[in-house]
């Protein structure tokens, strides 16, 4: 974001001639995919154009950014929104998880400058939307693109204060998994945007960390985008589509509570009541349906679970910090059978503990993958001094994620190096349980030669993949 050339080359794109745009065939109510974005070598993305606007006439756009660039995926989900409240979807191939924030911004606006390009839209009302790492994309965009109306964040977010430009008091609404252990971190976000006066709006689903949530629950987050536009003027203020936004609302907080959701439901219910704080003729419904929720005995049950549950939840984590950073600097192989419990009690509690149980449960899984990835990202492998601090760090990501073939093959390395090929093989045996087969990748491992070239490795991958690059003399006698 430092970097003010990203800016000037994106006014550039804004202003290159249409002259060279390619011609393409797009069909209003159909997503269409692989449109090539200019200037990029291989960038495209899915377009959707919705039934309801009129041909040739401005309309609000929302881009989308999947981490791993699933355009079409991302517009089918944007499609029930962009029908019900008229927005053109462009939804981006580009994989974000794989690349720097800068790389992938640049990208981002090339994107924009194409579809700004192709088809007419309403600079007044351009919005981006994003999951994880293609959050991070569409919530740092409005910090060098000023155009920027509002910008929808699933999952997670990346600002800077200092490149914040307070006149422009773009929209910011979060969406968060219930599982997702980041939920504190967007609720702060949040906290920090509304403090200095923005527009803002976080939610709540149930669909596990790192997916987005249904499409209602996306319809409903946009539908602030919408009724912004229409209080600043920008979109009519048709009596009739604002009732069917706050009913469609209303019905999905009616929907929380017949699943027995019922503090997500009152919490849904709080945000209506600031939402529609502009029209009166719903103040009435919402107070009733707070007022019966807070009556019944399970709301409270679950409220009050919940409040503990958040005390629990910090004490956990604060003891993970602490047990975790103990063992990793002492390398303590002797405490990773108590990490595995750890991580099967937690396993057990998301199945069977009750709803505001296993959502925790699942948060604090997410939070230990994410400190003990940051811890190993933290020691350089290229560096084999500490060879046991390392080899404990990939031992505890096959802990949280046992099916993880990088943390197998990273043991598998490092124990070689070491000369440890009990250990190595022990690895191999238990990552090819898993399923793995890319045995291309198991004899590409640098710097163990002499364990690759050893009886008992090939073996292991021989029993297991039915072949192997070496001893195949001796593993056909012995079958």
């Amino acid at each position: 974001m430092k970097n003010v050339n990203w800016y000037i080359n994106f006014l550039l794109l804004l202003f290159i001639g249409t002259a060279g745009a390619q011609e393409m065939r797009i069909l209003k109510g159909r997503v269409t995919d692989s449109i090539p974005v200019r200037d990029s070598l291989s960038g495209t993305y899915a377009l959707y154009i919705p039934q309801s606007v009129e041909a040739g006439k401005p309309n609000p756009v929302i881009f989308v950014f999947d981490p791993e660039g699933r355009g079409v995926h991302a517009a089918q989900l944007f499609r029930r929104v962009a029908e019900e409240q008229s927005y053109i979807v462009a939804a981006s191939n580009v994989r974000y998880s794989q690349d720097s924030l800068k790389n992938n911004l640049n990208e981002a606006f090339k994107m924009v400058g194409s579809v700004l390009q192709l088809v007419p839209v309403d600079t007044d009302m351009i919005y981006t939307a994003g999951l994880d790492e293609g959050a991070q994309v569409a919530s740092a965009m409005p910090m060098v693109y000023k155009e920027v109306d509002g910008v929808l964040a699933v999952g997670d977010a990346l600002f800077n204060p200092e490149y914040l430009a307070e006149e422009n008091k773009f929209m910011f609404s979060a969406l968060v998994s219930m599982e997702d252990f980041q939920k504190d971190q967007l609720e702060d976000i949040v906290g920090f945007f509304e403090k200095k006066d923005f527009p803002v709006e976080i939610g709540y689903y149930s669909e596990a960390a790192g997916e987005w949530p249904e499409a209602r629950v996306i319809s409903n987050a946009v539908s602030g985008f919408t009724l912004q536009a229409i209080q600043q003027g920008k979109r009519p203020a048709d009596p009739e589509f604002i009732n069917g936004l706050f009913q469609d609302e209303l019905a999905y907080a009616e929907r929380l509570r017949r699943t027995r959701e019922y503090y997500a439901s009152y919490q849904k219910l709080e945000q209506l009541e600031e939402k529609y704080q502009n029209y009166e003729k719903f103040e009435d419904t919402l107070k009733q349906r707070r007022k019966e929720l807070r009556r019944t005995r399970a709301f409270r049950k679950q409220r009050r679970e919940i409040r503990n549950l958040k005390d629990e939840e910090q004490i956990h984590k604060e003891d993970y910090i602490y047990f975790l950073e103990n063992d990793l600097a002492t390398a303590n192989f002797d405490n990773i059978g108590w990490w595995a419990y750890q991580v099967d009690e937690l396993h057990r509690i998301q199945k069977e503990g009750s709803l505001a149980e296993a959502q925790m449960a699942h948060r604090l899984e997410d939070f230990l993958k994410y400190f003990i990835e940051q811890r190993y990202e933290g020691v350089s492998v290229k560096n084999l001094r500490n060879i046991d601090a390392k080899i404990f760090t990939s031992v505890l990501r096959t802990v949280l994620d046992k099916e993880n073939p990088e943390a197998y093959l990273n043991i598998i390395k490092l124990a070689g190096h070491d000369g440890d090929h009990e250990t190595a093989l022990l690895y191999l045996e238990d990552l090819l349980k898993t399923g793995f087969d890319d045995m291309e990748a198991l004899y590409n491992i640098p710097g163990i030669l002499d364990l690759k070239l050893s009886p008992e490795y090939n073996e292991l991958i021989g029993k297991n993949l039915g072949n192997s690059k070496y001893y195949q003399a001796e593993l056909e006698e012995v079958n």
